[in-house]
Order: structure tokens, then sequence, then C-alpha cells
């Protein structure tokens, strides 16, 4: 693949570096910075946990067995010369205190905020965690990074507009009906309204940028790899646990005909984010121009892991067996309306400008598919 040129050399602070997203858009930027012998900092936010420390953690990231091998090719001397870490949390009372003491205020500082809950379920819990992780968090963000020069930049998704019909561009403020399929999309949609407010009020550059769903990679080697066998994969696992279980029942599923989902690499996804974050546009869609649509999606991972036993279906039936009903009750609640409410492509003009076509590679189900049940759909082997 060409090579990504970041525009300026200087500090950038990342938060959710071990994300899955969030270590890719870090793969990418020690890439660059040591590459062109940058003089800025890379600096992480990185909080302990029980199992590991934030160092630990960190060094896991950055020795991983499946880093890009673009990456493998520096010495860990040489890249932890290019990262500087923050231990901490979003949600800390003293955090600008910790970064105060870590970065320079009197220079340039792009934030790529990347950190944050994934929860997909439409519950109280679910709305408790994104709003605490997400909302509270990224208010405490900005708010601890008052003394600073800096520009913000936050991964929100391709689905903070809602629940809409048909092609969908870059400026979200004209999806005035905000009908969400869950707290996580709603909460997306109130952080981005939330940067803009203050960012606008506080004179400081900002930038929300919105990946669809992050598939594993697709464009640097070992490709395939995800952390996270979540979404799309969260869908394959059911019907490949039933088949592990030897069960091969029939089974119904509800998914309209006319549904679909975007779906992007991971490694597309940091190689747009650091080519678009000094650049100068406010919202850009992360995403492919064309959408796949659901039934051909999941019908060939299905074959795939090949369970064979199901058919699609208009309604949710009637008369359910016992793997229906288990379906049913964990499986549709979450991805029902993503099945049956999507039915959107995506204006790629913007990020077209700063991403050669080229990286927008085939999205190869089948390979996809087969790396997870390489790995059983275990996030423990892949993490």
């Amino acid at each position: 693949m060409s090579e990504l040129v970041l525009p300026y050399c200087t500090n950038v602070l990342i938060t959710g570096a071990t994300g899955f997203v969030g270590r890719h858009i870090l793969y990418e930027l020690v890439n660059i910075f040591t590459k062109n012998m940058c003089p800025g900092k890379i600096y992480v936010l990185l909080r302990s946990k029980a199992s590991h420390s934030f160092k630990e953690r960190i060094e896991h990231i950055l020795k991983h067995d499946y880093a890009p091998e673009y990456f493998k090719s520096f010495s860990y001397a040489a890249i932890l010369e290019r990262i500087e870490l923050i231990e901490g949390s979003l949600n800390d009372s003293n955090l600008g205190m910790k970064m105060m003491k870590a970065i320079p205020e009197n220079e340039k500082l792009y934030v790529i905020h990347s950190a944050g809950s994934v929860n997909l379920f439409d519950n109280k819990k679910a709305e408790e965690e994104v709003n605490y992780n997400n909302w509270n968090g990224t208010k405490n963000l900005l708010s601890s990074l008052k003394v600073f020069n800096y520009k913000f930049i936050y991964i929100s998704t391709a689905f903070s507009c809602g629940i809409v019909s048909g092609m969908v561009g870059d400026d979200f403020s004209k999806y005035k009906e905000k009908i969400f399929r869950n707290p996580y999309e709603k909460y997306k949609n109130l952080i981005e309204t939330m940067v803009q407010e203050y960012c606008g009020h506080n004179e400081k550059e900002y930038q929300i940028l919105r990946p669809s769903v992050v598939c594993g990679r697709l464009l640097d080697s070992s490709l395939y790899y995800t952390s996270k066998f979540d979404v799309i994969y969260g869908w394959a696992k059911f019907f490949w646990s039933l088949k592990q279980q030897g069960s091969n029942e029939h089974i119904r599923v509800h998914m309209s005909a006319n549904s679909k989902i975007n779906i992007v690499p991971v490694d597309f996804v940091a190689k747009s984010v650091v080519s678009l974050f000094a650049a100068s546009p406010k919202q850009v869609n992360i995403t492919y121009p064309q959408s796949l649509m659901n039934r051909s999606l999941y019908g060939q991972m299905l074959n795939v892991i090949e369970y064979l036993n199901y058919s699609f279906v208009d309604e949710k039936p009637a008369n359910l067996n016992k793997s229906e009903k288990i379906y049913y009750r964990l499986i549709d609640k979450v991805y029902n309306p993503y099945l049956n409410h999507c039915d959107n492509d995506y204006d790629n003009e913007t990020l077209l400008k700063a991403i050669d076509r080229e990286f927008m590679t085939t999205i190869d189900l089948n390979s996809l598919t087969r790396f997870a049940i390489s790995n059983n759909f275990d996030e423990l082997q892949v993490n």
C-alpha cells in the first residue's frame, strides 16, 4: 500500500489506545512519527487495571503477536522514544493536572479521543454505562484540556444520526428526528453536540470522525485480525456455537430484504483518521461508498460456518422451536434494529479527498469469518 504522510509532526494525545480502533490508530501514529523523525510526542492516556498496570497494558499492545508487520520492523526502544504514558482515567478529577505535568502547554496538541464503551443493548444498565464512560468521560476530558492549545478529534460512529433512510452525508445537524436504536447511538449524538458547542464557545478546533461497523484488517499483515468478536461476528458466533453443540434446527431469521450495513476494515479506519485529523473538515464519515445487503452478508458468513439450515423471513415467526427461542431472546433484541431498520449508504466525497480509493479494498467476508472460526470466536485468543 502507498505511504501515508502526516501533515504536521506535533504532539498528539490519544485515548482508548488499547481498544480495537485505538490501538490501530496508535500503530499508524508510531509508524509515521518514527519514519519521519517527528519532533513531537505521542501521549497515551491509560489506566491501570487490577490484573495489569498501565505500563504492562501498553507493552502488551506494542509487542502484540498480531501487531501489523510494518510496526514490527521498529525496535521496542525506538517505539518508546515516540510515546509518553500518562496514567489516568477519563473520569479522574485531577486529569487536568496529570496532563499538565506531561504535555507542554505552549505547543499545538491534537487530541484523538477514541475511548468509550460500545454497548448496543437497549436497557437501563447499558444507558448508565455509556452515560458514565462516554458522556461523563468526554465532558471531563474537555474541561481538563482548557489550558492547552488543542484540536479535539472525536471518534464517533456513523450510526449517531439514528434511524434515517437513504444516503447519509457528513453533516448530521440536518437529522432532526432523534430516533435511536439504543443509548450508545443516542449518547454518541449528544457527545457530538457537546463537542461542537464546547469547542465553539472556547474557540477551539474540533473534528468529528464517524466509522461505520468495523471489521478485521484487510490492508496490513497479519490480515483479518480483530480483537473483538462482536457486531457482525457476534451474530455469526451464535450459529457457530449451535453447530459446535451439534444442533442443526432450522432457524427463521427476521431480516428485512432491503436492510444493509456499512462495513470498514480497522486498518482503513486508522489510516483515515491519521490522514484527516490535521485537515480542515469538521465532520467526516469514515465509510465505504457502498453498504452490504444484510441477507447477502450474513448468508455468506453462515455458509463459511456451514450452518445451512436457516431462512430469512420478513416478519418475526410464530411457534418458535428451541433454537429460535434462544436466538430471539439473546440475539434479536440487540441486532433487530440493524437487521430491519438500517438501509443507508454514505457520501464519501470528503473522505476521498484525504485518502486514496486504493485503500478501499473489498470486504473479504469469507476470510474474516474463517479467522474468527480459527480462534473459536474467543477474544482471549486474540487479545
